[in-house]
């Protein structure tokens, strides 16, 4: 019988296994990783969360799956790529108001998700 030596394991466990569910992706891949958190096709993936598990670290993790959760589940590529703006600061506006689109319909059917959006802004 192999032993867990990390304590974060069943953290990052049970965080992925929510953010499948709250992406309504099942096959969704969730990793953890030191490189930016994002989202790509099929593959999410997060801040890394260490051994000692701050909470810090913690509600950034939270918060950023919630964030890449409902983005997954909530946009619709094709209608967005269909009104992206050409100026690159008309561009940054629409990725901002899309995201926050995403978040807040997200956090109407799910208002855990708003305290853990918070915690990731602030």
């Amino acid at each position: 019988m192999t032993r867990n030596d990390n304590p974060a394991d069943p953290f990052k466990k049970a965080l992925s296994d929510a953010s499948r569910t709250m992406a309504d992706a099942r096959e969704l891949n969730v990793t953890y990783s030191v490189d930016p958190p994002g989202l790509s096709g099929d593959t999410m993936r997060l801040p890394q969360v260490t051994r000692r598990m701050t909470r810090d670290e913690v509600l950034l993790a939270r918060g950023t799956a919630d964030t890449l959760a409902l983005r997954h589940r909530f946009h619709d590529a094709p209608t967005h790529a269909r009104y992206l703006p050409q100026g690159p600061m008309a561009r940054d506006l629409y990725e901002a108001m899309e995201a926050a689109r995403c978040e807040a319909v997200g956090a109407r059917h799910m208002p855990g998700t708003a305290s853990n959006i918070d915690a990731r802004i602030a």
